[in-house]
C-alpha cells in the first residue's frame, strides 16, 4: 500500500513507486521506489529497495536497505542490513549491523559497531572502528581509532593519530554479528604521526612516534622519534629517519 499525504510517503506491505521529493519516507514492509528520493527523513523498518539516489537529512536503516545510486545523508544510523552500489556521503554514520559500500564513503565522522565493507576508500575527519571492516583502499582520518573484534583488513591507513587493538571486553550483539576467532588487521601500509598498533600484521609503518604491540607482525618501520617494540611483536627492521 502507498500512501502519499502532506508531503510523506509511507509504503506498507508489498508496494512500488516512483522516486520525488518528500518530507518523510517511510517503508514498513517490501517497497521498491524506481527513481531519485529527495526528503528530510528516510527510515526502513522493512525491506527496501531505491532503483537511484537517496538525499535525506536524517536515514534510519531498522530493516534491509539496497540503493542502487549515491547515498547521502546528513546523518545516517544503520541497525540491520545497508548495500550502497555507488558511493556514500554523510555528516555522521553510525553503524551497529552491517553496511556494504560499492565504490567509497566521504564524511565527518565513521562510528562503527558491526561490520563494513568499502570496495573503494574512506575519507573521514574521525574513524571509530569497533567491530570487523575491509577497505580495498584507503582510509584516510584525522583521528583512526580501531578496537579489533573480528579479521579486518585495509589497504593503507592515513592519519595523525592511529590507535589498533583488540577488544578488551565482548559487546554482546557483535559476538553474535562476528562469527570468527581471528581478530587481527592486515594492512600494506600504515603511516600517521602517532601509530599505536596491537594485533596487526603490515609491511610498512610510517611514524614520528610509533608504539608496536603484542602479537604484531612488521615487515619495516620507519619513525622520526621514538621506537617501542614489545617483546611479542615481530619487526624486520626498523630505521630511523
Amino acid at each position: 500500500m502507498v500512501q502519499e499525504s502532506k508531503g510523506d510517503l509511507i509504503l506498507s506491505g508489498h508496494s512500488e513507486t516512483g522516486g520525488g521529493s518528500y518530507v518523510q519516507v517511510e517503508i514498513n514492509g517490501h517497497g521498491v521506489i524506481h527513481g531519485d528520493i529527495e526528503c528530510k527523513n528516510f527510515e526502513c523498518n522493512g525491506s527496501a529497495k531505491i532503483n537511484g539516489d537517496i538525499m535525506s537529512e536524517n536515514a534510519v536503516i531498522n530493516g534491509s536497505t539496497k540503493v542502487h545510486g549515491n547515498l547521502s545523508s546528513d546523518e545516517v544510523e544503520v541497525h540491520g542490513d545497508l548495500v550502497v552500489d555507488e558511493n556514500a556521503f554523510f555528516r555522521k554514520i553510525e553503524i551497529k549491523g552491517q553496511t556494504r559500500v560499492k565504490q567509497s564513503i566521504k564524511g565527518d565522522t565513521l562510528l562503527l559497531e558491526g561490520i563494513i565493507k568499502v570496495s573503494g576508500d574512506c575519507e573521514v575527519e574521525k574513524a571509530n572502528l569497533n567491530g570487523a571492516f575491509t577497505i580495498d583502499g584507503l582510509l584516510n582520518a584525522d583521528h583512526v581509532e580501531i578496537t579489533l573484534h573480528g579479521k579486518s583488513s585495509v589497504k593503507e591507513i592515513g592519519g595523525e593519530v592511529i590507535t589498533v587493538r583488540r577488544n578488551r571486553q565482548p559487546i554482546l550483539h557483535l559476538d553474535k554479528l562476528i562469527k570468527t576467532l581471528s581478530k587481527d588487521l592486515t594492512a600494506n601500509i600504515i603511516e600517521g604521526d602517532v601509530v599505536k598498533l596491537e594485533y596487526t600484521k603490515a609491511k610498512v609503518v610510517r611514524g614520528n612516534t610509533v608504539e608496536v604491540g603484542p602479537g604484531c607482525e612488521i615487515e619495516l618501520i620507519e619513525y622520526n622519534s621514538d621506537l617501542k617494540i614489545s617483546e611479542k611483536a615481530v619487526v624486520g627492521k626498523s630505521e630511523k629517519l
